[in-house]
């Protein structure tokens, strides 16, 4: 189920062009079902908090994932996870993380808060129970930036979703690599995505023409091929994602669209 929560993230993966303006939807929800094979392995939302809040003198919205286990995989490794942000309107940066992980016996309830114009983060260390505050500990983006990414990959991928969203890919060209947003200025940290064309594919909500990308993965042991995973956003104002596959050394896994309301 982790591995599925891996890919889950690189659905979303950051993209960097033309920008055109955008805010979440309050309110709005979009669902998902995760297969293994022919299993079903799990079920995904991501809810868009229907009222905004005010952090640091910025009107900022509130976004979940939540992610659980279902079926024979829920049976071995209950999960009951909660990923959140908060980013700020109109330049959709991220402002606070939290996770409130539930995975087996294994559980994990962290909140992340950047600290404006510094150059470190925040991390109040909360009860693995109780959920209650025990301590602060405080990460170095230049020193730290790969354990913070590691350890909150999930919560930048919702912070970027927004951002992907408001892209224009209308002068986006095949195979054009686009970078992350939120690190184009750190040398120790970098995303690339490579447009790879225009699609019409059928999911469970209906036929339509889409967007395929495919995240650039340094050589490992669990991706081998070329372009292993592969991604469709709608192709309209919207950029709905509606799949993913992913060709694994153990299998192949499918992330897929199963419901949506309230998006505008």
């Amino acid at each position: 189920m982790k591995h599925i929560i891996l890919l889950f993230l690189l659905f979303f993966s950051h993209l960097h062009s033309s920008g055109q303006e955008f805010n979440p939807v309050p309110g709005e929800k979009i669902d998902f079902l995760v297969s293994f094979g022919i299993f079903n392995a799990g079920e995904a939302s991501m809810v868009t908090d229907s009222s905004t809040y005010i952090l640091s003198d910025r009107t900022s919205y509130k976004i979940d994932v939540f992610g659980r286990s279902v079926g024979i995989f829920d049976f071995f490794t209950r999960v009951r996870d909660n990923w959140g942000v908060y980013i700020s309107s109109p330049d959709l940066q991220p402002k606070k993380f939290y996770k409130y992980l539930e995975e087996g016996k294994y559980r994990k309830n962290e909140i992340l808060n950047f600290i404006d114009d510094s150059d470190s983060v925040q991390i109040e260390i909360l009860d693995k129970e109780t959920k209650e505050f025990v301590e602060f500990k405080y990460l170095h983006f230049e020193d730290d930036i790969k354990k913070i990414i590691r350890s909150y990959f999930m919560n930048y991928w919702i912070a970027s979703l927004a951002y992907l969203r408001s892209l224009d890919y209308s002068e986006t060209l095949s195979k054009e690599l686009v970078e992350i947003p939120y690190f184009e200025n750190n040398e120790k940290f970098s995303y690339q995505m490579k447009f790879l064309r225009r699609d019409t594919i059928e999911t469970k909500i209906g036929n339509y023409n889409s967007l395929v990308f495919a995240p650039i993965i340094p050589k490992n042991k669990l991706f081998e091929e070329e372009d292993a995973v592969k991604f469709w956003l709608t192709d309209d104002n919207l950029k709905i994602p509606l799949k993913l596959e992913a060709k694994m050394n153990f299998g192949s896994f499918l992330i897929e669209v199963s419901d949506y309301s309230n998006v505008k």
